[in-house]
């Protein structure tokens, strides 16, 4: 997986206002930086309580068909067996894990203890 640079734009938002340029992913999953709070995300998600918090942009390395997002070890409403699509964003927060599997692989877990929150 990759992290996208600060002056690229995914759904309407500068990745440089989504997070700061200190922003990296350890070996083990674990997210280290600063991941900023934004408000009226709206073309995140067309829910309210989903256009404000702390997002997480990546981009997966890895290739496939169908692909499964579980937060805290749970797939939520429409997450599983989705259609495969590399460029994902994750709204987060304090405590959350996401692990993010592939074809029915685990890919990678993330966890966010050692995040700065701005």
């Amino acid at each position: 997986m990759t992290l996208y640079s600060g002056g690229q734009s995914l759904l309407g938002k500068r990745v440089s206002s989504l997070v700061g340029n200190d922003l990296k992913v350890l070996a083990d999953g674990s997210v280290v930086g600063t991941i900023k709070k934004v408000t009226g995300y709206t073309q995140f998600s067309s829910k309210k309580e989903e256009q404000s918090g702390y997002y997480f942009p990546f981009k997966l390395t890895k290739t496939g068909t169908t692909m499964t997002l579980k937060k805290n070890g749970v797939a939520g409403e429409g997450k599983e067996d989705m259609a495969f699509d590399p460029e994902i964003i994750l709204r987060v927060s304090r405590g959350d894990t996401f692990t993010v599997e592939v074809d029915d692989s685990p890919v990678v877990t993330f966890n966010f203890k050692n995040v700065t929150w701005a």
